[in-house]
């Protein structure tokens, strides 16, 4: 897995971000980077993503609620610094690290991502 640097989109514009989705699908939660998108939506993680900015090929992978083994959030204690999420995928040695641009909020995803574990 890859690290990348995050701002949050609405989820609203996300069938904009990759045209992945199915129909009626519903996303909770949207993230952008430079090379990609990640989608939370209620059945899956979607992450649309470019090996480099100028790459005409995009690879796309879903994983299931069920794949995620784990993960963290760390948050700055000032307000201009940034929090990152780790999230553990199936057999993955090395976690999906998402890394928030600072005013990005994650704590909507802190609870999709319980919700979903619970």
């Amino acid at each position: 897995m890859r690290i990348l640097d995050v701002d949050q989109s609405p989820p609203a514009e996300a069938a904009i971000l990759t045209d992945h989705l199915i129909a009626g699908e519903v996303v909770r939660a949207a993230f952008v980077a430079p090379t990609g998108a990640i989608l939370f939506t209620e059945r899956r993680i979607l992450i649309a993503q470019r090996e480099h900015l100028l790459e005409a090929r995009i690879e796309t992978s879903s994983w299931p609620y069920r794949s995620v083994r784990h993960f963290s959030i760390q948050e700055g204690e000032t307000a201009g610094s940034r929090a990152s999420v780790r999230i553990w995928l199936g057999d993955e040695a090395h976690p999906l690290h998402l890394r928030a641009n600072p005013g990005t909020d994650l704590r909507p995803l802190q609870r999709l991502l319980a919700e979903r574990l619970a």
